[in-house]
């Protein structure tokens, strides 16, 4: 479960990110973030993986509960515990972010390796996802040789390497095609129907219309409507 109670977030410069948003998503959901650019999407989502802070001194707080009961707290959470949080979160950016001196097996593997794991475990896993995302043939290739959604399904495979409870998407289809964005979006459902949190941040209002999930709208930082 993600719980935000009252959360605002202020940048330098004065301007808001977000302003006094509460919402709650339910394990296993999958709900849509929309809104123009500007309007405060990414900012929320920063906040699920705590890379950002509610204002302090106005009593706003971020709660994530895994299945196991554990629970993340932006109120009280120190630095290891956010390291903790992080590795049942996978993060989908819409830049991509990989690592472009290693090749598409060595991005993935990336992810696990810094969980810990290794060894048997790491290849077995790593092939599995590749599997799963279609990208077994271009296992060997590097970023500067794939299209926009080879590097796409490159980036969703690192996030979800670890199996984690949640994953956040920051318009995952934005610099995409219609054919690969039904790509990328065949994933997302199967990820779904797997049991995993969704939260997807986009503005493709032709996407919304097919995929009839939860929205939460925000324009210039609050919260303005819910669909259910």
């Amino acid at each position: 479960m993600i719980q935000f109670l009252h959360v605002s977030h202020t940048y330098e410069g004065a301007w808001k990110g977000i302003e006094d948003v509460t919402f709650r998503i339910d394990a296993g959901e999958f709900v849509f973030l929309t809104g123009a650019s500007g309007a405060g999407k990414t900012t929320l989502l920063k906040h699920i993986y705590m890379e950002e802070r509610p204002d302090p001194g106005r009593g706003g707080r971020v709660v994530v509960t895994f299945p196991d009961d554990r629970v993340y707290d932006s109120a009280s959470i120190g630095l290891s515990r956010v390291q903790e949080l992080r590795r049942d979160i996978g993060v989908v950016f819409q830049d991509f972010r990989l690592l472009t001196d290693r090749d598409v097996w060595d991005n993935v593997a990336f992810a696990l390796r810094v969980r810990g794991h290794g060894g048997r475990f790491l290849r077995r896993r790593v092939e599995e996802v590749l599997d799963r995302t279609g990208l077994t043939h271009r296992a060997h290739a590097h970023p500067h040789e794939l299209s926009g959604g080879e590097q796409q399904r490159t980036a969703i495979a690192r996030a979800v390497a670890g199996e984690p409870y949640i994953v956040l998407a920051d318009e995952p289809t934005g610099n995409l095609d219609r054919e690969n964005a039904e790509g990328v979006l065949d994933i997302f459902r199967q990820l779904h129907a797997a049991g995993t949190t969704i939260v997807m941040a986009t503005h493709d209002l032709e996407l919304l219309d097919r995929m009839p999930h939860r929205r939460l709208q925000m324009e210039h930082g609050h919260l303005r409507t819910r669909w259910f």
